[in-house]
C-alpha cells in the first residue's frame, strides 16, 4: 500500500496516511463542500491500510475547526478506528484541542466515552505545532 497525502486547503485539513510508519495525520480545519467524498477517499485508504493486517496506527488529530457535518465524518472515522482495534489492531488516538475551545474538546471528549478497544487521549494543541 502506498502513503495517502493531501495538502491542506483553507477548507480541508492535511491528511498523511503514512503506512510504513503506521501513522495518521489529520490537522488544520474541516469544513469541505463534499464532506461524503473528502472523508470517503479517506475511509477508503484507511481500509486498503487495515487490509495489509497491520498491528498498528497512530492517529493525531490537530483539527482547529470543524463543521457539524464534519463531526458526523469524524464520528464514522472513530467508529472505523475503534472497529479496527477491536479486529486485533493497536490503535492509538492523540487528539488535540484548544484548551480554549469548549466545544471541540467536549466533541472529543464525548468521542473518547464512545470508543471501547481504540485509545483515546486528549492533548492541548500547541499553536506552533500545526
Amino acid at each position: 500500500m502506498s502513503d495517502f497525502l493531501v495538502d491542506a486547503t483553507s477548507r480541508t485539513p492535511k491528511i498523511e496516511l503514512n503506512a510504513q510508519a503506521g501513522t495518521l495525520l489529520l490537522a488544520g480545519e474541516s469544513y469541505p463542500e463534499d464532506v461524503t467524498q473528502f472523508y470517503g477517499t479517506l475511509n477508503e485508504n484507511l481500509d486498503a491500510y487495515f487490509a495489509t493486517s497491520p498491528t498498528a496506527l497512530t492517529v493525531s488529530i490537530k483539527l482547529t475547526y470543524f463543521n457539524s457535518s464534519s463531526a458526523r465524518a469524524l464520528m464514522e472515522l472513530m467508529d472505523r478506528l475503534d472497529g479496527a482495534a477491536s479486529d486485533g489492531i493497536t490503535v492509538t488516538i492523540d487528539w488535540y484541542c484548544d484548551p480554549e475551545d469548549d466545544i471541540t474538546q467536549e466533541f472529543a471528549e464525548d468521542i473518547g466515552a464512545d470508543i471501547t478497544n481504540a485509545t483515546l487521549t486528549l492533548h492541548d494543541l500547541d499553536r506552533d505545532d500545526e
